[in-house]
């Protein structure tokens, strides 16, 4: 055999190594979502709602953060059950200002928010730390929510009901994303219908160790542990902390929230770049939870699918694609080796990778029918090299959890404010 068709089974091989899991562990979801009943809640009638506090964590929010406490005091909730705590973590605008501002303004929601510091720049999980710490002692609800997203009316009554369910111990909710014009974006893209779907598949089997922290929910006695500093992923390691004491952690469907998603190339490739460092220490901390019989065979399963999908399969795919680019350079390198079959398979890694790199020409030029599964090809394997490099940042010790606001999603949620 050829350098060429050793590099050609290379990257088959390699291909359905790492693709094929995931197609099957979708099956499943599928599977799993008509098989297995979703949890539920009792009656908000029959029972007191519980104490709440609403835990906003900003940093340079001065656009988005009146909106945000605008559309909190617009929601459904006991005023006397609630109080509302805003910490900025290093600000370098009027962040700060905009709130005070806000609360004088307020007569009746005003009272409820306190404005707390950390004092410098200390990211996001110091600042759910000393919101922990500051919560009103009775509080039996902690409610995490980001300063550029909004609430659906319902949200914290289906929250606080949710938690009367003495099995939950942590839920979160679903994004409904919005455009660049603050209108509802009417179908989700390839990848968060997929999200969607795992993690209701695994909140209907046991429960799910990532979470949405636009708007997540946790028992407060649950996580009295607080969260690790410096590490992202505050919002699942919470989670993660809440079934480890028993409880069920579960993503619902129907609490939705509202958040702009980034539209720029630098913009997506930020935002999942510091997601995905959380993400991955995060499953890397709870690989324990992998084979752990206290956790019953479902959370195992769970932890190991995810544990292949954001460490193992990247590699894999990374790695098939380098010898699909190798497929290429030969066959350009080799014209007295040309046969049909290395032909074919270079002129099929062409067009993939021109796909990835380019959506619109694929549509245009190549004749597919709709650029969708172009787009999803692309953030697929932007996804896989994005895991691949955040471990080499961790080995490097090269740190993410300092945000920074992206200003076209601010942008599109005073739009999306203003059409209210």
């Amino acid at each position: 055999m050829t350098p060429t068709e050793w590099l050609i089974i290379a990257e088959i091989g390699l291909g359905s190594v790492a693709v094929l899991p995931l197609l099957l562990q979708d099956w499943f979801n599928r599977k799993w979502l008509n098989k297995h009943p979703f949890p539920t809640f009792p009656d908000a009638s029959g029972e007191p709602l519980p104490r709440m506090t609403v835990i906003i964590c900003v940093r340079d929010e001065e656009l988005v953060i009146a909106g945000k406490l605008a559309d909190l005091a617009l929601k459904h909730y006991p005023r006397e059950l609630l109080e509302v705590l805003v910490i900025d973590t290093g600000s370098s605008d009027q962040t700060m200002q905009v709130v005070e501002d806000w609360i004088s303004k307020a007569p009746e929601f005003g009272p409820l928010v306190r404005l707390l510091s950390t004092t410098s720049v200390a990211g996001k999980s110091a600042a759910v730390n000393l919101g922990l710490a500051e919560s009103h002692a009775d509080s039996e609800v902690v409610v995490l929510t980001d300063a550029d997203s909004r609430l659906a009316v319902n949200s914290l009554e289906r929250i606080g009901r949710w938690f009367l369910n003495p099995e939950i111990g942590a839920v979160c909710g679903q994004q409904q994303p919005i455009d660049e014009n603050g209108k509802p974006m009417l179908e989700p893209n390839a990848y968060r219908s997929y999200y969607n779907r795992a993690r209701e598949a695994e909140s209907r089997l046991d429960s799910t160790p990532i979470f949405e922290g636009s708007l997540a929910a946790y028992s407060r006695s649950a996580i009295n542990a607080g969260v690790v500093a410096d590490s992202n992923a505050d919002d699942s390691q919470l989670a993660v902390e809440a079934r480890r004491q028993g409880l069920r952690a579960i993503h619902d469907p129907d609490l939705h929230f509202f958040e702009a998603v980034p539209r720029s190339l630098s913009a997506i490739h930020s935002q999942r770049m510091r997601r995905a460092q959380g993400l991955v220490r995060h499953l890397w901390r709870n690989s324990d939870l992998m084979f752990s019989k206290k956790m019953g065979a479902p959370m195992r399963m769970t932890m190991r699918t995810l544990f292949y999908v954001h460490i193992k399969m990247p590699a894999l795919v990374i790695a098939s694609l380098a010898c699909g680019i190798g497929v290429l350079l030969s066959v350009a390198l080799n014209p007295h080796q040309w046969t049909l079959f290395p032909l074919s398979v270079a002129a099929l890694n062409l067009s993939m990778f021109l796909a990835i790199l380019f959506p619109p020409f694929a549509v245009r030029v190549l004749g597919y029918d709709s650029i969708r599964p172009m787009n999803a090809l692309t953030s697929f394997a932007h996804s896989m090299a994005i895991l691949v490099w955040v471990h080499l940042r961790i080995v490097l010790r090269l740190k993410s959890h300092i945000w920074r606001p992206i200003q076209e999603v601010r942008e599109s949620i005073n739009r999306f404010d203003q059409l209210q």
